[in-house]
């Protein structure tokens, strides 16, 4: 018994330092500058150039990072929110009412949940490019409010909402709306958080996307914006790549545990 639990513990104990070193070498590498970065070193740099890359950063194009800082929690919170926001409708009509193809319709939206979003990357240029939005916001924004995974989603969540109160509110004379939104809402809260959540994180982390639909510097969001900051002559600056790579994780970390209170181990999501 003993060994096995000082097995386990040496497994585990490596797996962490596998999923902790890359976070770890973003940060020593944003103390450095670009000769420190290449003597491969896993120490911070000395001296340490952490406020001066921060400057550097920050000072970029006249502050552009802050334009794809705006731009990341427009496309990430907006998007996010509308999507989970019709996800949860979707689901709710699953739930409420017995419609023809509704087993159909449910298999299909399964079937659409496992394909990967960069293979509908090239049909939304085609479709977005004869609409004229290449190079626009609602080309980032469109794709992330249809969330086929949180729509299967939202459908288990709402399966578990006794009918009982969809018939109490109708008694009582609540339209579908306000039954939706008062009565069945607050019941599928765990849901809605965890779904956020993860459409906040896969839409802020999105690169190919954006990468195909805009041109504009202007326009791009942060995990985006920071692949081009070069030097003038057009090379990469790799220590300010790293600096701002580590600014750009730090929102998610602040989403996260602003809504970690919500989190239950036994629902399995949030709780209210």
């Amino acid at each position: 018994m003993k060994k096995n639990m000082k097995r386990t513990f040496i497994i585990l104990s490596v797996l962490a330092v596998i999923f902790i070193f890359p976070f770890y070498w973003l940060v020593i590498g944003s103390t450095k500058n670009v000769s420190q970065l290449f003597q491969k070193s896993l120490l911070p740099g000395i001296p340490n150039h952490f406020i001066e890359n921060t400057k550097n950063v920050f000072a970029y194009e006249g502050g552009v990072f802050f334009h794809w800082l705006i731009n990341s929690f427009i496309y990430s919170g907006v998007g996010a929110l509308v999507g989970v926001f019709l996800s949860s409708m979707a689901g709710y009509s699953f739930r409420r009412y017995s419609f023809f193809g509704r087993k159909t319709l449910f298999i299909i939206i399964l079937g659409f949940s496992m394909v990967p979003g960069y293979a509908t990357t090239l049909p939304l240029f085609m479709i977005f490019s004869n609409l004229n939005l290449i190079n626009t916001r609602w080309a980032i924004l469109l794709p992330s409010f249809v969330n086929i995974f949180g729509t299967y989603l939202m459908i288990a969540y709402w399966n578990q909402v006794p009918r009982e109160l969809f018939d109490a509110a109708e008694i009582d004379g609540a339209n579908d709306f306000t039954t939706f939104l008062r009565i069945g809402l607050p019941n599928i809260l765990p849901g809605f958080i965890t779904l956020f959540i993860l459409a906040f994180v896969g839409i802020w982390n999105n690169f190919f996307l954006p990468l195909v639909m805009l041109n504009s510097r202007t326009k791009m969001p942060l995990v985006l914006g920071i692949t081009t900051i070069t030097d003038p002559q057009g090379f990469p600056v790799y220590n300010l790549t790293l600096t701002a790579s580590l600014y750009a994780i730090i929102p998610l970390f602040i989403v996260f545990l602003s809504l970690q209170k919500f989190f239950s181990p036994q629902l399995g999501g949030v709780t209210r």
